[in-house]
């Protein structure tokens, strides 16, 4: 009797437990490494060659821990911790956040969309990425039109969902600026349209400073798969107010840990720009693989610079090759070339998005990486 007793508690007791729903945390990671040589790196006293191991120029190094929780009725919680590192030295990347890469919490439902909370990708970033060839890579050859628009942000709200064939995102990043609910603060809005192989879109985003100077961009993109090749274009407006400025990464202050460019210095020195900078950039590139296990792409971008210094206009560019061969799912190697260019005031420019070439005109860089995912 008392075992049967104590056999109908244990049940009553097991049915009063909720059913938690199904819930699941995964670890992982990519390390992109390899051995770099650029020519006109600056250096004490001007410019010199330099041969050294290198972050790779495909991917950012990062290991994450994301997971989510099955709320039922088409919902889930979810959320993601990425971590940047450099390989080489074991040191964290992304001004020495630990989840610089991003952290964020969040809801996703089937049919209302995802919403998330944190530090995450711009969702000028996003839109860049879908219509680049490299899908914005890892060395500033390859990368530095993403600087124009800002590559992640802290303090973010961003919600995107699908309706039928037109995809929406939309950013809010708040300022944290005591006594102003706008200084600091980013608002950026896309929307992108799939049919097939093809896929267009546009973006518009503003940021402020805290001064209230403002930054305004746009972008329209396209891009076309065919089975064996990929064509990929967009263009970038982007204006920014004269004394445009962001404040130190880590600091707290406006815009920090964003990786904008600003537009309140020249060569001339601190607070000397006196015009607003615009940036005219346009991207055309390429991939195609003849095989499962073989991938070659190829890529340009230019940008035509008004008021660089004053009314000094300057120009950027650059061209890359990039040739990658699969070892198995999770690991490739790569070799890779580019050429890029400064013209005009853009070679003095402090402000320029792909840096400077210790007062010469050109770098020309190659490299060979090895890249695996966990």
């Amino acid at each position: 009797m008392k075992k049967s007793l104590l056999g109908l508690s244990a049940t009553l007791g097991l049915m009063s437990v909720p059913a938690w729903a199904q819930s699941s945390v995964t670890l992982y990671g990519l390390i992109d490494e390899g051995i770099r040589f650029a020519t006109n790196q600056p250096a004490t006293g001007g410019h010199g060659n330099k041969l050294y191991m290198s972050e790779g120029i495909g991917t950012g190094n990062r290991w994450g821990l994301k997971g989510s929780e099955d709320l039922g009725g088409g919902t889930a919680a979810i959320f993601d911790l990425q971590s940047g590192f450099n390989p080489a030295t074991g040191g964290l990347d992304q001004q020495g956040q630990l989840f610089g890469r991003y952290a964020f919490v969040g809801l996703t439902n089937t049919r209302f969309g995802t919403l998330k909370l944190g530090r995450q990708y711009g969702t000028g970033f996003d839109f860049v990425a879908t219509f680049d060839e490299v899908q914005v890579g890892n060395q500033n050859p390859v990368d530095w039109e993403i600087f124009l628009l800002g590559v992640r942000f802290d303090n973010t709200v961003q919600y995107s969902n699908s309706f039928g064939p037109v995809a929406v995102e939309i950013q809010r990043s708040f300022g944290g600026q005591p006594g102003s609910e706008s200084k600091g603060s980013t608002t950026a809005l896309n929307a992108i349209y799939t049919a097939g192989g093809l896929k267009v879109g546009v973006l518009g985003q503003q940021s402020k400073d805290s001064a209230n100077h403002n930054m305004y961009a746009g972008s329209v993109g396209a891009r076309y798969e065919f089975s064996k090749a990929t064509l990929y274009s967009y263009y970038i407006y982007s204006r920014r107010d004269a004394g445009f400025a962001i404040a130190a990464n880590s600091s707290g202050g406006a815009l920090a840990n964003t990786n904008i460019i600003g537009n309140a210095n020249t060569a001339a020195g601190t607070g000397t720009q006196t015009k607003a900078r615009t940036d005219n950039l346009f991207n055309l590139g390429g991939a195609y693989m003849p095989t499962p296990f073989l991938k070659f792409t190829v890529g340009g971008l230019y940008d035509h610079v008004s008021n660089v210094a004053g009314s000094q206009s300057g120009h950027i560019a650059s061209f890359y090759g990039i040739a990658d061969y699969l070892l198995s799912k999770r690991t490739d190697v790569y070799a890779e070339f580019d050429h890029s260019l400064l013209g005009g005031a853009s070679v003095t420019d402090p402000n320029s998005p792909i840096g400077n070439f210790g007062g010469k005109n050109n770098s020309t860089g190659a490299m060979v990486a090895l890249r695996t995912r966990f």
